[in-house]
């Protein structure tokens, strides 16, 4: 888009960091969810639009298995109030696990985004919502792909997890059905390989 725009005698700087120019104090409501930030948060946001986009949710809890035992650590779900249901279930099986779908404004939503420290979040509007507010994204691609220009805002290209295919990527938006039926290129990716982009750097 910036090519675009040079072309028709337009330019700007790439100098955008986050909506919010300083940090915003967490709201009443938020606290109430979260409790005041004394841990590392993670935000989670494993739904999207479309199956050829989302990671299997048992392979997913498998992801909350291998965080929430570390010390230190809790996990914030994020999702829609249609979502909320199948999130909740994982808040009452495991303890740091605190359910955020449905019961935020999308205000409040950004704030407590920007108070993660990773973001783990499908092709999706959560890792769009979390780049706006500077916080990293390990971000989960199966039918779309990186390359094609939808990477959340700043984000590291070795936070995309991801495992190459042939067949990859089938579409460009992620709508088109995974014609070979195994939706392969989400389930070849192994739990593991989230949580070590998770722990890279020693973050956790």
């Amino acid at each position: 888009y910036r090519d675009v725009f040079r072309e028709l005698g337009y330019d700007f700087n790439f100098d955008f960091t986050s909506m919010f120019a300083q940090p915003v104090m967490l709201s009443e409501k938020i606290i109430s969810l979260t409790g005041e930030k004394r841990d590392r948060w993670i935000g989670l946001a494993p739904f999207a639009a479309y199956q050829e986009k989302m990671y299997p949710l048992e392979k997913m809890e498998e992801v909350i298995k291998k965080l929430y035992r570390r010390p230190g650590i809790k996990i914030i779900l994020f999702g829609s109030s249609a979502e909320a249901a199948t999130l909740a279930q994982w808040e009452e099986k495991y303890k740091g696990v605190v359910n955020a779908a449905g019961k935020l404004s999308l205000e409040d939503e950004l704030i407590l985004m920007s108070y993660l420290q990773t973001m783990i979040s499908m092709d999706s509007a959560n890792m769009h919502f979390a780049s706006l507010v500077n916080t990293k994204v390990v971000s989960l691609w199966g039918a779309t792909h990186p390359f094609a220009g939808f990477t959340g805002w700043n984000q590291a290209l070795e936070n995309a997890v991801q495992v190459e295919l042939y067949c990859r990527p089938c579409s460009v938006f992620g709508n088109k059905p995974c014609y070979r039926g195994d939706w392969a290129c989400m389930n070849l990716i192994e739990p593991l390989q989230i949580v070590e982009k998770i722990t890279a750097g020693n973050q956790l």
